[in-house]
């Protein structure tokens, strides 16, 4: 059997819990047999120097050693590539799905497309002689000094077979997390896939196809959660978790029907929401909803391909109200060729929802991801072809861990994106954005000091789940 090692690699953005990608693709790996160690680098208190990291791969003496690559990050993942030239590198994750020849030119001798459980299991019974590379779909890979693509790999519809994720969080210390027990993920999926086609998301690992779990294996994993780690709340990561009315309905009452209430929140396009819906949710345990919007002007949600109007996300935002619900809207600003008069549409929807929404996210400026079609269509006009590259990487600020006015009034304004400005906005919009997300921190804050000094009438916790 194959020994396989798995890096997230150092971001200035840390991670606080296990990536919930690790446990799925170590279950897989120990499923088959291979032996599995693994690295959070990106955990505040992990090993992040490239010596330390060599070091520790080194003992475990692996066949493959697969990082996980997003592009935000992958100039100093590339870096670090360069530092374990001596070890047998695979790439995976977002940025290695979308640009898996330019991994390969940066140290890689493989590279995983898509979903990576079952290409990384196939990928080590290569190691073992018990398959050769060109008849594993997904993967893109060297020989001969010649970089050859397999066929794309089909999405995974059958995800009740994919191993326990919790069956591998033995190998993550929680040290790294600053906890002294093992620690779970924050939360699970339920669902792979979004249906949607908006122009700023590749969404190129797990795809538009939507695929989901059986109720019952997810409220499984939900008591797991509550009564091997005591814990009461988590995320649902799907991509669009509110896709299927019945199917929702079936996993709700699935979650309900467990007695204990666990709470938790996820993220879902307006457009698949309704009073009935949020209903079911709540019962369910439901704590909080993330909405997607990005605009507030009609025009420029069909242009991104948003599928929605402005109408509903505000009844989406009176029934959530009316249930108790907290809601966090996203909206983003600096879109190519965004008038003065839309982009004071969308900041003029924060007046208009501030008496309806639980807040607003941090951040915003679009940011043109490879592999979205906003990329594909602008990145020659604009000027910033492989940006990602050629550029000194974005520098967010990390997200404050506690409701600390002055650092969340920081993490609403700070936005790295803005001074890029790729798609060459004139400098009084760049001071129009500027000064919209100044009010969004504001404006969140205003809700923010409204339910802690009022929380009889908003009727949600003031801590929030998410």
């Amino acid at each position: 059997m194959a020994r396989v090692f798995l890096l997230n690699p150092p971001s200035p953005e840390p991670v606080r819990t296990p990536l919930l990608s690790f446990c799925h693709l170590a279950s897989a790996l120990r499923e088959q047999g291979h032996a599995v160690a693994l690295l959070d680098a990106s955990a505040p208190f992990a090993p992040h120097d490239a010596p330390t990291i060599a070091a520790r791969i080194a003992a475990f003496a692996p066949d493959l050693v697969g990082l996980h690559l997003k592009t935000l990050h992958v100039q100093p993942a590339y870096a670090l590539a360069k530092e374990l030239a001596a070890f047998t590198l695979v790439a995976g994750g977002p940025h290695a799905t979308i640009v898996p020849a330019e991994t390969l030119a940066h140290g890689f001798r493989y590279a995983i497309r898509g979903e990576g459980e079952d290409a990384l299991c196939e990928l080590a019974a290569m190691v073992d002689g018990a398959r050769a590379a060109t008849e594993i779909a997904g993967l893109s890979w060297i020989e001969r000094g010649m970089v050859r693509h397999n066929p794309e790999r089909p999405f995974n519809t059958e995800l009740d077979r994919l191993a326990p994720p919790l069956a591998a969080l033995d190998l993550f210390d929680p040290a790294w997390y600053g906890a002294t027990q093992a620690l779970p993920p924050a939360g699970l999926l339920s669902s792979r896939g979004c249906p949607q086609a908006c122009t700023f998301c590749s969404n190129d690992v797990t795809g538009r196809k939507f695929r989901y779990r059986s109720a019952g294996s997810v409220a499984a994993e939900v008591a797991l959660l509550r009564d091997q780690f005591g814990m009461p709340a988590f995320s649902f990561f799907d991509d669009s978790f509110a896709v299927g009315k019945r199917r929702v309905r079936e996993l709700c009452d699935a979650i309900a029907n467990l007695g204990t209430v666990s709470y938790w929140t996820c993220t879902a396009h307006p457009a698949h929401l309704d009073r009935d819906v949020l209903a079911d949710m709540k019962r369910a345990g439901c704590t909080g909803v993330d909405l997607g919007m990005e605009s507030a002007d009609p025009g420029m949600l069909v242009r991104i391909g948003k599928g929605v109007t402005v109408e509903r996300v505000l009844d989406v935002l009176g029934w959530a109200r009316e249930l108790e619900l907290h809601t966090v809207v996203n909206l983003m600003f600096g879109w190519p060729d965004e008038t003065d008069s839309e982009l004071a549409a969308t900041i003029g929807f924060l007046d208009r929802a501030a008496h309806l929404a639980g807040g607003f996210n941090a951040r915003g400026v679009v940011v043109p991801y490879p592999g979205t079609e906003l990329y594909e269509r602008e990145h020659e006009r604009f000027g910033f072809t492989n940006w990602w590259l050629r550029e000194p990487p974005l520098e967010y600020l990390a997200f404050p861990t506690s409701w600390d006015p002055v650092e969340i009034e920081r993490a609403y304004g700070d936005d790295a994106a803005l001074g890029r400005n790729f798609f060459q906005h004139p400098p009084h919009r760049v001071a129009m954005i500027r000064a919209a997300l100044a009010k969004k921190a504001s404006v969140t804050m205003a809700i923010q000091q409204r339910r802690m000094e009022h929380p009889e009438v908003v009727g949600v916790p003031a801590a929030g789940a998410r």
